[in-house]
């Protein structure tokens, strides 16, 4: 079998990987909490065009949480590259504090909890540790959602590949300090990593990984949503048609067409992407994710 020759242009990927998290927000986001039947009976066919709606209102083509934390993220990276926990932090709290639409339960309770400590007068980077801990603490091990993996390719756009692994570990402990969720974040950020230098060597890791993965269900558990949006990719021959797949099975499927997104990107680029999703992004999105794409790589 010839294997499939990709874009070669590094920037371009970067550029997709970001983009990708973007569009496969927001095409699933209106199929939230759906089924694939409800969708294919409301639809007629499987979800390709933005379309608004779904229980958060949307308008065509809006992001939601996962694009506004992985954008959080990014920005808290590139401003404080060494340090990025208490900018990030910063990013998070006036965020949640503008009531956005969703907000994982996770993800809520653990700002919550480092705004408050930060208030009492922890310093800001053991307030997000302590953060972490209390969360995990309070939820009997029940806290291996899906809320870090969704914001973690950044690090691997930005970092080396080793020092990107600890950086993610970091990041996402912020709010999800879980065994699992380190796991996948890891093996997230080592597969975008290798896209960008080798996406033909990082598409067939993809397709191991879905091989040896069980079917999981759409849900918000890391492991499923993973092993949803690997598969989706493995499945297909493009870009559209890996992100029309995931979102397009329901359940989490904002999310799952973001981890896909990303992954996606980083190895078709962004030219893969198609113009009309592209297009449907507000401006201010657009602007900043040209702009951080910019200053990654």
């Amino acid at each position: 079998m010839t294997m499939k020759r990709y874009n070669t242009d590094k920037k371009d990927r970067i550029r997709g990987a970001l983009y990708g998290v973007a569009v496969g927000d927001a095409l699933g986001a209106p199929l939230e909490f759906m089924t694939a039947e409800e969708i294919l009976a409301k639809y007629g066919t499987p979800v390709r065009e933005m379309v608004g709606g779904g229980w958060l209102s949307v308008v065509a083509g809006e992001v939601t949480d996962d694009t506004q934390m992985t954008l959080a993220v990014a920005e808290g990276i590139a401003a404080h590259p060494e340090n990025p926990i208490p900018d990030i932090g910063q990013r998070f709290i006036a965020w949640h504090d503008s009531r956005p639409k969703d907000i994982g339960n996770t993800c809520r309770i653990a700002i919550q909890t480092a705004k408050r400590l930060i208030a009492s007068g922890v310093d800001e980077t053991e307030a997000w540790q302590r953060a972490g801990e209390e969360v995990a603490a309070q939820s009997n091990g029940q806290n291996a959602g899906n809320g870090a993996l969704m914001r973690t390719v950044y690090p691997a756009l930005y970092y080396s590949k080793d020092k990107a692994q600890k950086k993610a570990a970091a990041i996402g402990a912020m709010t999800h300090r879980n065994d699992s969720s380190d796991k996948y974040c890891g093996i997230y950020v080592d597969l975008i990593a290798d896209a960008l230098d080798n996406p033909d060597s990082s598409m067939q890791t993809v397709r191991q990984l879905a091989a040896d993965m069980k079917e999981l269900p759409p849900t918000g558990w890391v492991v499923g949503s993973f092993a949803c949006a690997v598969k989706a990719i493995a499945q297909t021959k493009s870009f559209e048609a890996a992100i029309v797949q995931a979102v397009n099975l329901g359940g989490d499927a904002d999310t799952i067409g973001a981890i896909a997104g990303g992954l996606a990107g980083a190895i078709y680029g962004c030219s893969e992407i198609p113009e009309r999703w592209k297009n449907c992004l507000a401006d201010d999105v657009r602007a900043d994710l040209d702009r951080l794409a910019e200053m990654a790589g």
